[in-house]
């Protein structure tokens, strides 16, 4: 069975290091972490296990699906955060007077 371990060097691994830091609420940490599931998933399933340091016992486990409610609602709000984004960084100096 394919596995996705968060903070592999995959693709969603720079979100995580943009964003988690030792600070981050375990709330925003399962955020980043679906979103950086969102940027890797297409066609499999995931799934979440959440364990305490040094323990061997999961203390949550939530398996999500392309179809899964909550996924498809952070898929659509980090698309549209993305885009609005895009949108309001400054244009580069260098190519004013560049575009058409």
């Amino acid at each position: 069975m394919p596995y996705f371990q968060t903070g592999e060097s995959k693709f969603g691994k720079p979100i995580l290091d943009r964003v988690i830091t030792p600070q981050t609420s375990l709330s925003e940490a399962c955020k980043c972490v679906l979103v950086s599931f969102d940027s890797t998933m297409r066609s499999i399933s995931v799934g979440l296990l959440l364990h305490r340091r040094d323990s061997f016992t999961a203390n949550l486990r939530q398996r999500l699906d392309e179809d899964d409610p909550y996924l498809q609602t952070i898929r659509r709000e980090w698309n549209e955060t993305l885009r609005r984004g895009v949108r309001e960084l400054p244009g580069p100096e260098w190519l004013r007077g560049a575009e058409g």
